[in-house]
C-alpha cells in the first residue's frame, strides 16, 4: 500500500511550483499559457494552507472572466466563452469567491446552450439527418458557442448550477437544469455510460469513455436513483478493472467514491502510476491530487447539493 496522504503532498507542492506569475496554470509544465481546466483543477486541489496561491489562482481566474460573465478556454481567446465555465464557476464557489461572478456567470450558463435547441436544428435533426439519436427538446451546454451539446462542458456546467445557492434567478436555474438533465440520460450508452456527445452515431452503438462517464455521474449525484445512473455505475467499475491511465483513473476514483462505492485497490494503483516530477499535464496532476486525496478527506466533488 502507497503513502497517499505524502503522495497527494507531493502532487499539490509539484503544482504549487508550476504556478504561473499571473497566477493561472498551463496544460504542460514547458508552456507559459495560462489555461481554465488545469486552473480550476489545480484551485480544486490546493490545501487550505496554502491560503498564497490559492488567492492568486482565484485573483487569475476572476481577472480572466470575460465580460458576458463566460471563461475562456485559455488565456488571449476571444470573448465569446466556453464550456468550461462551469467549471471555473465551481472552483471559485468551493473557495467561497462568491458576488458579481456568480450572478453573471449563472446568467450566461442559462442562456448558453447547444445549438441543436434552435429551431431550425430541431428540424433538421428530425427531418433530414437521422444519423444521430437524441432528442434535441433535451439540451446540455456546448464546448463553443453555436455549437451542439457535448457531455463533459454539460457535466461542468451541472455541476455549477446545482451548487448556486438561492438567488432571483432559481427558476430559471431550476429550468435549465433539467434540460441538462435529460439530455445526459438521452446521450447514455446503450450498454451504460457515456460516449463524448452522442450514444449512437449511424445506428451503431459508441463505447462509452471513462473521463465523460464519471463527470456525468458526479453531475447526478443529487439526482434520484435510477436505471441509467445504476447501469452506468456498474460499466464504470468494470472498467476500472483494466484502468491505469491516471487522468481516466483519477476520475473514476472520484465518481466511485462519490456514490460511496469501494476505491481503496483503484487508489492504490492511481499511486502506483503517478509520479508527480514526470506527469507533464497540469490538469491530470491536479484531478490526481484530488482523487488521493479521497482516501483523507472529503472529495471535491462528492458533495451533494
Amino acid at each position: 500500500m502507497h503513502d497517499t496522504q505524502q503522495l497527494n503532498h507531493a502532487c499539490v507542492q509539484e503544482l504549487i511550483d508550476r504556478q504561473l506569475p499571473e497566477g493561472g496554470w498551463s496544460f504542460t509544465s514547458d508552456t507559459k499559457q495560462s489555461a481554465v481546466e488545469p486552473t480550476a483543477l489545480a484551485l480544486l486541489a490546493l490545501r487550505s494552507n496554502s491560503a498564497r496561491e490559492r488567492d492568486a489562482a482565484i485573483r487569475f481566474l476572476l481577472h480572466m472572466q470575460n465580460a458576458n460573465g463566460s471563461w475562456p478556454a485559455s488565456s488571449g481567446d476571444d470573448g465569446g466563452g466556453s464550456g468550461l465555465t462551469g467549471l471555473a464557476l465551481y472552483a471559485l464557489n468551493h473557495c467561497c469567491a462568491q458576488g458579481m461572478v456568480n450572478n453573471r456567470a449563472v446568467h450566461w450558463l442559462i442562456e448558453f446552450r447547444g445549438w441543436e435547441s434552435h429551431w431550425l436544428w430541431k428540424w433538421k435533426f428530425r427531418t433530414s439527418d437521422r444519423h444521430v439519436r437524441f432528442d434535441p427538446d433535451k439540451f446540455g451546454w456546448p464546448w463553443m458557442p453555436e455549437t451542439v451539446s457535448w457531455v463533459v462542458p454539460t457535466a461542468y456546467s451541472l455541476l455549477a448550477l446545482k451548487h448556486v445557492c438561492g438567488g432571483s434567478q432559481e427558476d430559471l436555474v431550476q429550468h435549465r437544469i433539467r434540460r441538462g438533465v435529460e439530455m445526459l440520460y438521452d446521450r447514455v450508452c446503450p450498454e451504460g455510460g457515456w460516449n463524448a456527445g452522442n450514444g449512437v452515431v449511424y445506428g451503431f452503438p459508441l463505447a462509452p469513455h471513462a473521463d465523460a462517464t464519471a463527470l456525468a455521474l458526479l453531475s447526478l449525484l443529487s439526482e434520484p436513483p435510477n436505471d441509467f445512473i445504476t447501469v452506468s455505475l456498474g460499466w464504470l467499475e468494470r472498467r476500472a478493472e483494466t484502468c491505469f491511465a491516471p487522468w481516466s483513473l483519477a476520475w473514476i476514483i472520484l465518481a466511485l467514491d462519490a456514490f460511496g462505492r469501494p476505491t481503496e485497490l483503484l487508489t492504490d494503483r492511481l499511486s502506483s502510476v503517478v509520479d508527480p516530477a514526470v506527469v507533464n499535464d497540469c490538469a491530470t496532476l491536479a484531478i490526481a491530487s484530488l482523487a488521493l486525496g479521497c482516501a483523507h478527506g472529503p472529495n471535491a466533488f462528492g458533495v451533494d447539493p
